[in-house]
């Protein structure tokens, strides 16, 4: 555990709260995203919604997070969960829609930045941070709460997860959605290079000349399984901000970010959530993950790499919120 001191001061206010770059119709409905990947919000009912700043002191440097909190109505003693974003997103990539079910069940859920990230302070070093700077952002999350949270990982967000995993920090459980495999990226990057190379060059871009750079229609195959750029693909771009190149060797593998090995014995619970259509996370590198983690795969037909911008992302949200209470038999 690093040795970080951690400060935290909350602002709470009552929900009539929505992520203001989706428009939404009268219906709850937002508009302009084709078919299936039509991204639905509705304001969280019943909730409470708390704003958190954490202020980290390591090497004389002090950063200040985004971290929001979603409440339930009444107490439970379920646990805290602590949601995980991909590259060059934020706080905001978890749509309403998808925390809902969660808090409806009765679970206290998180969302925040990591440094350089959304809101959170650090963006004039984003070329500088680490894989292993975002798992201490989270890190001073979790040893702020009052037991060992679940983590929801996207993308990126797994491979913190599974650094998390490696460290064994308390945790209660682990869902990967879209994971990053454990053995690293450097397969499925050598595998794009052959047979999608216009896709390997835009990942690149990313990484290198920035996210605003990228081909929206390519993003929009690679992301949402959509073979056109539509204003709600152009606006989640429009949202997004730069990432770091070092992400780029960290998660290929070289250096193991996942633990050794996976023993149900003495480690959380886990669970790989994938989607079948999913054009950068393949289903293969997803099954290779549940593998690992000696939980195989729950599947969602038709799913992108962004679950939760799918039309059934409220579902894959409850689905989840159901087994981990299985899992810890509450």
């Amino acid at each position: 555990m690093p040795d970080d001191r951690v400060l935290v001061e909350s602002v709470k206010f009552s929900v009539s709260w929505a992520i203001p770059w989706l428009p939404s119709t009268k219906s709850g409905k937002s508009s302009g995203m084709a078919g299936r990947h039509r991204i639905m919000l509705r304001l969280l009912k019943g909730c409470t919604l708390s704003e958190t700043e954490t202020s980290m002191a390591k090497n004389g440097q002090t950063l200040k997070l985004e971290h929001h909190l979603f409440e339930p109505t009444t107490s439970t003693s379920l646990p805290d969960i602590v949601m995980l974003h991909g590259i060059c997103a934020g706080a905001w990539v978890f749509p309403q829609n998808f925390i809902q079910p969660l808090v409806d069940q009765g679970f206290r859920v998180h969302t925040l930045s990591y440094r350089g990230h959304g809101e959170s302070e650090g963006k004039e070093r984003i070329n500088h941070w680490r894989l292993t700077d975002y798992v201490d952002d989270v890190l001073s999350i979790c040893q702020s709460l009052p037991g060992p949270p679940v983590l929801i990982g996207h993308s990126l967000g797994t491979a913190v997860a599974q650094c998390l995993l490696r460290d064994q920090e308390p945790l209660a459980a682990v869902v990967l959605m879209s994971p990053v495999p454990p053995r690293g990226l450097s397969h499925i990057s050598m595998r794009m290079l052959w047979s999608d190379p216009m896709a390997y060059q835009q990942l690149a871009v990313v990484l290198t000349a920035g996210i605003h750079h990228v081909s929206e229609r390519v993003g929009a195959r690679l992301l949402f399984s959509s073979y056109e750029a539509t204003d709600q693909v152009r606006e989640f771009f429009s949202r997004c901000s730069d990432e770091s190149p070092w992400l780029a060797w960290d998660l290929q593998g070289f250096s193991r970010f996942s633990p050794a090995h996976y023993d149900q014995d003495c480690m959380p619970p886990v669970m790989v959530v994938s989607g079948d259509d999913d054009q950068l996370i393949r289903p293969s590198d997803a099954d290779e993950t549940g593998r690992f983690y000696q939980c195989g795969v729950h599947w969602v037909h038709r799913g992108s790499h962004m679950l939760m911008y799918d039309e059934g992302a409220s579902d894959v949200s409850d689905w989840i919120g159901r087994w981990i209470k299985r899992s810890l038999d509450q």
